[in-house]
């Protein structure tokens, strides 16, 4: 049963089944969810199959820790088959402290067509994909209902939470009386015992310490832990000093042959073992290289997080940098701006669009990155948001920032958060991109990594800003 990862770390409306006769129940289970050995939620699954087709329904409700608040949120994922089993559409809702945000999406051929809307804001875009995709959890349906050992299918699906892309990998084999299906996207693998008639008997997502069984039927080998977001991404480390013009990190994790840490002119990786990689980051931009038409067009886009054609945040973003003397000029104005509007700096939402966050004046690191973002994007200046790590005096800890593109100079680092531009070497990126679906899901899957037991970061080495 594959568990919603980026919305668990980023801690609804329903759909009404259209009447058709008397539906075929396929599949209807409460799963518990634990996150480091604590129960931290439920999901209700629904399969049902009538004439229109097949409806698949996943319900979840999630109250996460992060430090002393706690991010409360509720999903819905609504996806619908021809009788042929052929996908049709879905619907995904997510409601948390932000509000409600809806994406529908419809397979067209080569491309998914998605509209997204929160807070009276509505993003349309199409998504390229392969010919032959299909939604997640239409091919967790064909392997229920196909269980047999050594049964493998390779297929790229939608993960519906975000729109996103990607290929998939499934394998089954027989286990006991029932089967152990593994499923494998971009480095994440969910482990499943099931019974002969598809019910999950237990779920491991071990990179991220999920595990998910029917209510009241723990494994024994749950183990104990923390379900603290916070505690679990945050470590002491030694403080880097301010202004720092360079510091190198450790990175401590069993997979560190895999774990990828994008390389630039502001940050390189120095020395790599089987369980430690050495990173340095320096003050300066993160490239001096141009910007060819495609990448510039893609970086100032509207996306389902950054609304940048809304009125709201194009009349915002013209009236912070009213005046400005150039670019540069108005990505400080507007860094500023950011940082003084969020006034209720909080951890107790998830992942905010941009108008969400304009019109509630609170959030955490995330809202005040997809914010600046968006404000950027409708004054013309290409971003990215980064995700990875920052120290801040003797505390390192998940974060995300931006990446501003500024002609003759290249991408330079802001951070709303702390505004600060440019922002400087007490960032260790692991991973950038956009809040476009197929960019989102590379972040979340980075905030991810940083959730494994016994990953962490250190502070092993600074130099002074000269």
């Amino acid at each position: 049963m594959r568990v919603h990862v980026a919305g668990l770390i980023a801690s609804i409306a329903l759909v009404a089944m259209p009447a058709r006769g008397t539906p075929e129940v396929l599949l209807q289970q409460t799963l518990a969810i634990t996150l480091g050995g604590q129960e931290v939620g439920t999901m209700d699954a629904l399969d049902l199959r009538d004439k229109g087709g097949t409806t698949l329904s996943r319900i979840t409700k999630l109250s996460v820790q992060r430090g002393a608040t706690r991010n409360d949120m509720v999903t819905e994922t609504l996806v619908k088959l021809a009788p042929n089993g052929a996908p049709q559409s879905y619907r995904y809702a997510r409601t948390d402290k932000s509000g409600t945000l809806v994406t529908e999406g419809r397979i067209a051929g080569d491309k998914l067509e998605l509209v997204t809307t929160q807070n009276g804001a509505k993003v349309k875009s199409n998504v390229p994909i392969p010919a032959d995709s299909t939604f997640a959890l239409a091919l967790e349906h064909e392997t229920r209902t196909h269980l047999k050992d050594g049964l493998s299918i390779e297929k790229n699906v939608v993960l519906e939470e975000m729109g996103a892309p990607v290929p998939m990998t499934v394998t089954v084999k027989k286990k006991g009386a029932g089967y152990l299906i593994s499923s494998s996207f971009a480095n994440l693998t969910t482990d499943e015992e099931v019974d002969a008639a598809g019910r999950t008997v237990v779920a491991r997502t071990p990179a991220v310490g999920i595990v998910a069984y029917p209510v009241g039927r723990a494994p024994a080998d749950l183990g104990t832990g923390t379900a603290d977001l916070l505690a679990l991404s945050t470590w002491v480390t030694k403080d880097v000093g301010a202004p720092a013009g360079r510091v190198r990190y450790r990175v401590t994790t069993s997979d560190a042959a895999s774990f990828a840490v994008p390389e630039d002119d502001r940050q390189r990786v120095l020395k790599r073992t089987a369980t430690t990689i050495d990173i340095e980051v320096k003050a300066g931009v993160s490239s001096a290289a141009s910007l060819d038409d495609a990448k510039k067009k893609k970086a100032l886009a509207a996306t389902p997080y950054e609304a940048v054609d809304d009125a709201r945040i194009k009349r915002t973003a013209a009236e912070v940098t009213k005046g400005a003397k150039d670019k540069r000029d108005e990505v400080a104005r507007l860094v500023r701006f950011v940082y003084d509007h969020v006034e209720a700096k909080g951890l107790d939402r998830g992942y905010a669009p941009a108008v969400a966050t304009l019109e509630s004046k609170a959030g955490d690191c995330t809202e005040h990155s997809v914010l600046l973002s968006a404000l950027a994007r409708a004054r013309g200046v290409p971003t990215r948001l980064v995700d990875g790590v920052v120290v801040d005096q003797t505390r390192a800890g998940y974060h995300e920032w931006v990446e501003v593109w500024l002609e003759g100079e290249g991408f330079v680092a802001a951070d709303p958060t702390f505004g600060v531009f440019p922002a400087g070497p007490e960032r260790l990126k692991l991973a950038e991109g956009s809040t476009a679906p197929d960019e989102h899901l590379l972040l979340s899957l980075a905030a991810a990594r940083l959730l494994k037991p016994g990953t962490r970061v250190d502070v092993i080495e600074t130099a002074p800003l000269r």
